[in-house]
């Protein structure tokens, strides 16, 4: 089946992406350390806290590392995810006209 033109969706801005992504995983690192020092005898597991830093829950350096990987790796999957689609997208449109 062809892709009309008009249907191939455009680039997708890799520091949009890389801003959005870093964000996201901040949010998501803070929410999940904050239960966790609210609530210590939660039998949840704090792996989401453990994928960014090794050092104690209740240290600074948690939060220095969680905040920093965070960046870290939100612009890590940006750049991937980005260049990846956006090729993806170049050829698809190449192919189409």
């Amino acid at each position: 089946m062809a892709i009309a033109r008009n249907d191939v969706p455009g680039p997708v801005s890799v520091t949009a992406l890389g801003c959005a992504l870093s964000t996201a995983l901040i949010v998501l690192f803070v929410l999940c350390l904050l239960i966790a020092l609210m609530f210590p005898n939660l039998p949840a597991t704090h792996a989401w806290v453990g994928l960014f830093s090794a050092a104690p829950l209740n240290s600074a350096r948690v939060w220095f590392d969680g905040v920093l990987f965070s960046i870290v790796f939100g612009w890590v999957a940006a750049i991937v995810f980005g260049v990846v689609y956006n090729r993806v997208i170049s050829r698809i449109a190449q192919r189409s006209s």
